[in-house]
């Protein structure tokens, strides 16, 4: 072993055990997680407390006492912090665990146009990471993209095409690109996230459920392993490329995707990638019918991982 690393993250459908697994298999360090958890009042008096401390005092009750309970779980001193989600602690705790290691590292995994409050917690931090390559430049801070975590080159398929998001602006054009496979004669099966129940003026189309309760991260994988094509069709506001893209790479999927970015990545591969754009109106045959093919060796372990996981840690 060669130490003891912290990881601090928030529980986003289970996002967390992707890096967890990736920390305990190539850190060589003794990892504890610690996940944000939202505090919840224990009297009525502490809620009623808390809302003349934020608004008369600007001091966030809740949040101090979510940070104390962390950092009252942490060690004195750690060979590795590694953070993910750092607004979630007052910069008071931030300073406090970040001071209990020289190692102290940050992912910013959303865009900071989206996240505005994460920018301050730069400071704290001696290395820090984002999959945006704007942010990245414009900050002056490390870029890295995302990376693949589950090998597998599956050759029997449920459907041509998986796809899980949440119900939100994205669904006419989540129709659009369902009813131009549908047209090549291929199933797919799209389920949309909604807690609430969706009111639509004409009937779902074929392919296209909704579901009540979210899918965790780990399960949507064997989802995915029965698909021949994966689905990405990013946020405006995200510049970087996200899990969906390294997952079709690990999986040795074709990928159809809306982040026209992608084609700047050394990856990229018109054989295997197709990019939907807001003129197009069909997939092209060959790209249904062709096979995947496989990357350069180098090109392909530079988005492991393991090379992910060395490269944050700057370890070898």
């Amino acid at each position: 072993m060669k130490g003891k690393l912290l990881f601090l993250c928030t529980d986003y459908y289970g996002l967390y055990k992707i890096f967890e697994e990736g920390f305990k298999k190539y850190s060589g360090c003794e990892v504890q997680t610690v996940l944000y958890k939202r505090y919840q009042y224990e009297k009525k008096s502490e809620k009623l407390l808390n809302f003349f401390s934020k608004n008369i005092l600007r001091s966030d009750i809740k949040k101090v006492k979510a940070s104390q309970r962390i950092t009252a779980q942490l060690d004195a001193h750690y060979d590795h912090v590694f953070m993910i989600c750092p607004d979630e602690l007052l910069p008071k705790y931030l300073g406090e665990v970040t001071k209990r290691t020289e190692n102290s590292a940050v992912y910013y995994w959303d865009g900071f146009d989206n996240f505005p409050k994460t920018i301050p917690t730069i400071k704290y931090f001696k290395r820090a990471f984002t999959f945006d390559p704007v942010d990245a430049k414009d900050y002056n801070i490390n870029f890295i993209t995302n990376f693949y975590f589950y090998e597998d080159r599956q050759k029997e398929y449920d459907y041509d095409l998986f796809f899980l998001a949440t119900y939100d602006v994205r669904f006419p054009l989540i129709k659009k690109i369902a009813k131009a496979l549908q047209e090549k004669g291929k199933k797919t099966d799209i389920r949309l996230y909604s807690p609430k129940k969706v009111e639509l003026q004409e009937p779902l189309p074929n392919g296209i459920t909704f579901i009540e309760n979210p899918i965790p991260f780990d399960v949507t994988q064997e989802y995915m392993k029965k698909s021949r094509l994966i689905l990405d069709i990013h946020k405006d506001i995200h510049r970087g490329l996200s899990f969906r893209i390294f997952e079709a790479m690990g999986l040795g999927k074709k990928l159809i995707t809306t982040n026209p970015d992608v084609v700047n990545y050394d990856f990229y591969n018109p054989n295997n990638i197709f990019v939907w754009t807001d003129e197009t109106e069909f997939l092209p045959a060959d790209f249904l019918a062709t096979p995947y093919e496989e990357l350069p060796d180098d090109i392909y372990k530079k988005y492991s991982q393991e090379n992910w996981v060395k490269t944050v840690l700057n370890i070898s």
